[in-house]
């Protein structure tokens, strides 16, 4: 199978179980493989390294270990990770707290899939090009 062939493969989560079901559906329905689905910031980074996905996407609040305690924890330990914030927290303060985190993008509920398609096409581009 040749690499333009090859599907993205993502993680999805959430703690609202509902909502990562919706969303898993959606990105399935746009060529993106999801192999893990999570409720907390532990389970992103336990998915993360047991998938080694191309992407996650991750709520920024949630119990048992935040969505920003995540994108912490990952970007320490594979720098090149391509961590995509999902909220509905759309202070300045959230903004620079997940820019200093360095994520590759900020998509905010309601989740619109057009705008989060090009977030990841966008990620994927510069993924290949570092």
């Amino acid at each position: 199978m040749s690499d333009s062939k090859k599907r993205i493969t993502g993680i999805v989560v959430d703690d609202e179980p509902d909502i990562v079901d919706v969303f898993s559906e959606m990105l399935e329905d746009r060529g993106i493989d999801v192999l893990g689905k999570g409720g907390n910031g532990k389970e992103a980074i336990d998915l993360y390294f047991a998938n080694n996905p191309d992407i996650v996407f991750v709520d920024m609040m949630m119990p048992d270990g935040s969505g920003f305690y995540a994108i912490k924890k990952i970007r320490e330990k594979d720098p090149k990770a391509v961590l995509i914030a999902v909220t509905a927290d759309v202070t300045a303060l959230t903004e620079e707290k997940l820019k200093k985190l360095k994520v590759n993008g900020i998509v905010y509920k309601p989740i619109d899939m057009d705008n989060l398609m090009e977030i990841v096409k966008v990620s994927q581009i510069s993924k290949i090009s570092k």
